[in-house]
């Protein structure tokens, strides 16, 4: 569903989006930072996005995700 989402936003819109590993939030990738990937995560690149707003949350010390 996310990839859908930001195919559309691609298509529509010329700038680039990429999902943050964290919360899977669709962000700009000049806003997004890059973090190095988690050895158990499944991911299979070295290295993943962070949205800003997980970032400060990171920073702050929060380790797990909020709970919504």
């Amino acid at each position: 569903m996310q990839e859908d989402v930001l195919g559309t936003r691609r298509t529509a819109i010329s700038e680039t989006y990429v999902s943050c590993v964290r919360c899977g939030k669709a962000t700009r990738l000049r806003y997004a930072r890059v973090i190095k990937s988690d050895v158990l995560s499944d991911s299979n690149s070295e290295f993943e996005y962070i949205c800003p707003e997980c970032q400060k949350a990171l920073i702050a010390g929060e380790k797990d995700l909020p709970l919504v």
